[in-house]
């Protein structure tokens, strides 16, 4: 393992937009899923533009992006965390937005398949939810992850609720194994050859369970 990283954890600002879009592209750019749902760099890299455009605004704008800063002030890693969801809201979920712009029908029967495997299997008890964790690829095993994911599970344990993810390699599910989570429930593979999601659930500092 390289050495550690001098690094910080805040939370995104609607002001750093712009400077937040490319970094998250660059970020995820050969997550798991998203390679698999768009197996092309280069389509993956336009199609994604508009998606990840929407979503990371929303996210950005209800406080809910987690940055990884280094010294110099560039970005070395991002994570998004998820509120709890009403009664309501979690027997009814809105449906993910659909990718933008044209697709072709691969990606779209992949995307709708990641949705709706997710969302079937997101626990019903109030929790926060990390969606996306991302460390840029010139980083990864200097401590940029385990800082964002300290700060959310920091978060969690002032709420007092339960942390719930999916991994989706086995890298990360080491790390999320060293911050407390536990396997919560059977493996969920993807369709077509697809990765192996993990369901983790990590209980609150209190103990609730």
């Amino acid at each position: 393992m390289s050495a550690a990283l001098a690094v910080r954890a805040r939370r995104a600002v609607p002001a750093e937009f712009d400077a937040l879009l490319p970094a998250y592209l660059a970020v995820f750019a050969d997550e798991a899923v998203l390679s698999w749902v768009i197996p092309d760099p280069v389509e993956r890299a336009a199609s994604a533009v508009p998606l990840v455009r929407e979503v990371l605004h929303a996210a950005v704008g209800a406080n809910q992006v987690i940055v990884a800063e280094l010294a110099d002030g560039s970005l070395g890693g991002m994570s998004l965390w998820l509120p709890p969801v009403d009664d309501v809201t979690r027997r009814r979920p809105a449906p993910p937005p659909a990718p933008a712009g044209h697709v072709d029908g691969l990606i779209a029967h992949r995307f709708a398949a990641v949705s709706e495997l997710v969302a079937a299997h997101r626990p019903a008890e109030p929790h926060l939810y990390l969606a996306s964790i991302g460390v840029r690829a010139d980083l990864r095993g200097r401590g940029v992850g385990g800082v964002l994911l300290a700060e959310g599970l920091r978060v969690a344990d002032a709420e007092n609720l339960p942390t719930y993810l999916e991994a989706s390699t086995e890298r990360s599910r080491r790390l999320y194994l060293r911050h407390g989570f536990r396997d919560h429930g059977r493996p969920l593979p993807l369709p077509d050859g697809g990765p192996v999601l993990w369901p983790m659930r990590r209980p609150s500092s209190s103990g609730r369970t």
